[in-house]
């Protein structure tokens, strides 16, 4: 990993450049790394559980900040943005729902 010093052009940036490199902030510091190759990576069953049910959290997120209505009612807590409030409260009624032992796609 090359850490960037003295590069006004690409210093504090960050995100990929094709699919050949990937700039990073690290502690204030920009570095430049390798694309990442995960196709040798196999997923637990866990993981790819986790997955599904991020996946369906963050479409219900989704949904109510498409909505303006129910994104204008929806609770915020604190300075977190309605779609990251939504996010929480799917997965902590999820938590809740799987150790009670309730149907867990029900939301």
């Amino acid at each position: 990993m090359a850490e960037v010093k003295d590069n006004y052009i690409v210093q504090g940036t960050s995100g990929r450049i094709g699919k050949l490199v990937v700039n990073k902030i690290i502690n204030g510091k920009t570095f430049i790394t390798k694309y990442p190759d995960r196709s040798k990576v196999n997923y637990t069953k866990e993981q790819i559980e986790f997955r599904k049910i991020f996946a369906e959290a963050a479409k219900f997120a989704s949904e109510i900040v498409n909505d303006p209505t129910k994104k204008s009612a929806y609770p915020t807590q604190g300075r977190k943005s309605v779609y990251h409030c939504a996010l929480s409260d799917y997965m902590t009624e999820y938590k809740r729902k799987k150790a009670e032992g309730l149907p867990v796609n029900a939301h």
